[in-house]
């Protein structure tokens, strides 16, 4: 690495790393404490924390968002690592963020690596990895900032253009961040295997297929389908050099399919994985939006598939944002959108060398060159920096505690035996991740009936309804715990008086009240 390469590593690591400082800062200045989610949803980094408490209590998770019995199924190598360290004493957000540094190495490494394979000048690869690592449509930023909040147009170009910045995975969602770093590092380890470089690149390559499929199974279809097709497309001709492919393939491929095969069967045999992948299942986006989302880098791009490829490595290459889109349209699967994540690399890479061609052997223009990189890199960054720093603004997701709902989730935690709480929407998110409790409503995608449950907090706690009918809710919900944040002012107390241990548990704004136990107690 230049020095250059050195820069660029330290300012994606300051892009990981900047929501949380702005949270960090936020709190000294204002107090509270954040919760520790730093992506624009925090009810997905604080669903992963929940797991990972899972994974080291019982090595398996659960979905702790309905208040109803289901089996420990979900097991994920990274949440185990996690789960151990909050076993050796880590708090539990703490253990889940220590992948962050891990997700910027892959990312870059992977973009570093990749571009070195097929860019020889330094400014090239440069180029490459930062339009790979930091593109953010400036057509979605444009089309952000001129239309209504409320705009169909505006939603699909803002979720095409976070599926393809690395920004959005770096930002909660680390473990697909580390999947899409190592996916172009397991693509050049089966290359060096082609080349009979020995058993370790081959080993490497099923091991990272195995990761990847792990962390995001989009990327790790997308990587299966790589590798097959362009070991035919180099071996087509020749029987034998195919059939020497196949072999190698076939221990990566076995390996890349496990964790594929296992989501499968979750899917089909876990009550709440059906359920959430029922949920998730809606239709694709409308063609012009991923003609659209793709246009900055696929336009350029296009021009070098013009030079056919002359080796495995160039077929890997050119067949990497088709097989994307392939996987992205096949009718099988749910949230097919992942399928674009990690896509802005082998485009950036094509486009560098669509230019790169034009040019020849003259260096690429200094002033233009930078020129181009920050109109497709910086407006699109800016937008959606000002997209999470309205989100936290809003004041609609945890993204802070008050320090007595601080308290009042270790109050939470140590109480002995079993029973789930019923409280507020956004509070939902973070409880069960806080205290190892479940929840009657959290995650939309995992909360049976979430929209009637919804509908039933919002009148207990905005203290609509009359004292019968919120404590039919209560006594529905099945929660031995009802918790009240601190934005909740409705007056509860004489409400569950009757259904209550005793009076609301205090922590400073925060309240909870316990309830008494059914005839068959708490399950």
């Amino acid at each position: 690495m230049a020095r250059g390469d050195w820069v660029v590593l330290a300012l994606y690591s300051l892009l990981a790393f900047a929501p949380l400082i702005g949270l960090v800062v936020r709190v000294w200045t204002q107090g509270g404490v954040i919760t520790g989610a730093d992506g624009f949803f925090v009810v997905d980094p604080m669903q992963y924390v929940n797991w990972l408490r899972q994974s080291g209590e019982f090595g398996a998770a659960a979905n702790l968002y309905d208040l109803a019995p289901g089996p420990h199924s979900f097991v994920h190598p990274g949440l185990l690592l996690s789960g151990l360290l909050y076993r050796l004493g880590f708090g539990v957000v703490l253990a889940y963020l220590v992948w962050k540094p891990v997700a910027i190495v892959a990312l870059f490494a992977g973009a570093f690596c990749f571009s070195s394979r097929f860019l020889d000048r330094t400014a090239d690869r440069r180029a490459a990895i930062i339009l790979g690592l930091f593109f953010a449509s400036p057509i979605a930023a444009v089309v952000g900032w001129s239309v209504a909040a409320s705009s169909g147009v505006k939603f699909n170009l803002d979720f095409v253009s976070g599926e393809l910045w690395t920004g959005t995975y770096l930002w909660g969602y680390l473990f697909t961040a580390v999947g899409v770093g190592l996916m172009p590092l397991g693509l050049l380890a089966f290359e060096r295997a082609r080349s009979g470089l020995g058993i370790r690149p081959l080993l490497a390559a099923a091991v990272i297929g195995l990761i990847v499929s792990w962390c995001q199974p989009w990327q790790g279809a997308t990587f299966a389908l790589i590798l097959i097709a362009a070991s035919f497309m180099t071996d087509r001709r020749d029987r034998t050099a195919l059939a020497a492919s196949a072999k190698l393939l076939a221990p990566v491929i076995l390996a890349t399919a496990l964790p594929l095969v296992y989501y499968f069967l979750l899917s089909k045999f876990d009550p709440s994985w059906r359920f959430a992948g029922a949920i998730n299942n809606f239709g694709r986006w409308p063609w012009w939006v991923t003609v659209v989302g793709i246009a900055p880098l696929a336009i350029p791009a296009l021009f070098a598939y013009r030079v056919r490829p002359l080796d495995f490595a160039g077929w890997i290459l050119r067949i990497w944002p088709i097989a994307g889109l392939v996987i992205f349209y096949l009718p099988v699967g749910t949230f097919p959108f992942h399928a674009f994540q990690g896509l802005a690399l082998p485009l950036a890479i094509l486009a560098v060398i669509a230019v790169r061609g034009h040019f020849g052997e003259r260096s690429l223009p200094p002033f233009w060159t930078a020129a181009a990189v920050a109109l497709i890199v910086v407006p699109g960054t800016i937008y959606r920096a000002d997209q999470i720093r309205g989100a936290v603004k809003a004041g609609n997701q945890a993204f802070f505690l008050e320090p007595g709902e601080r308290d009042a989730m270790r109050w939470l935690e140590r109480q002995p035996g079993p029973g789930g709480v019923l409280a507020p929407l956004p509070d939902g998110s973070y409880i069960s991740a806080y205290t190892g409790r479940e929840v009657w409503a959290g995650a939309g995608s995992w909360t049976p009936d979430f929209g009637w449950r919804g509908l039933a907090i919002e009148a207990l706690f905005n203290g609509v309804g009359s004292a019968d009918e919120d404590q039919e809710i209560v006594a529905r919900s099945g929660a031995r715990f009802v918790y009240a944040s601190c934005r909740i002012e409705a007056a509860l107390e004489q409400k569950l008086a009757p259904i209550a241990l005793g009076p609301a548990h205090r922590f400073g704004c925060a309240r909870v009240w316990e309830i008494r136990a059914p005839a068959g107690g708490w399950k």
